[in-house]
């Protein structure tokens, strides 16, 4: 979780943070198929990359859709007490991995922001990762480590571990 201390005079790293958690949530994607859709995939040592690679994609696809972003109300009250009035995100998950993610955030004085990014999923291990690849349109001086993604037991909803962030499936 977001400790509010650390980010309190330092908004571009709150933003930076948040950023991390929307990019967490890259995929909560509330996965169309069951758990054993997430379990890594298993080749015989004469399989080609080419075969594994179809393996994984074949996963991903299962997992594409449009996703709402959902935060914790822990994370919202950190963030209003630091002068954000609102947030919402979107993600859409392509079949082919690919993911485009949108989040909007509105301060208290009613200053808007729009983050954007893009990227790519993929299952490994019975988790799902996403690495974000471009921030508005750019690719960042410093690339934001990949997030992992639990899915829960609802089967549509993938929770970004170790960050206040949920991606559930509309």
């Amino acid at each position: 979780m977001l400790n509010s201390n650390k980010y309190q005079n330092q908004p571009h790293k709150l933003n930076f943070a948040i950023l991390g958690a929307i990019a967490s949530f890259a995929m909560t994607l509330s996965a169309v198929g069951i758990w054993e859709t997430l379990q890594p995939v298993q080749a015989f040592e004469n399989t080609s990359a080419i075969t594994k690679q179809k393996q994984a994609e074949v996963k991903v696809v299962k997992i594409a859709g449009t996703y709402k972003t959902v935060f914790t109300p822990d994370f919202l009250a950190k963030a209003k007490k630091q002068g954000l009035a609102s947030i919402s995100g979107q993600w859409t998950i392509k079949p082919n991995g690919a993911f485009d993610a949108v989040v909007y955030a509105t301060s208290t004085d009613g200053k808007t922001q729009t983050i954007r990014t893009t990227g790519k999923v993929s299952i490994k291990n019975g988790k799902v990762l996403s690495q974000v690849e471009t921030l508005n349109g750019k690719k960042p001086a410093q690339i934001p480590p990949t997030q992992s993604y639990t899915l829960l037991a609802d089967g549509k909803t993938l929770q970004a571990d170790n960050q206040p962030v949920k991606l559930v499936k509309q």
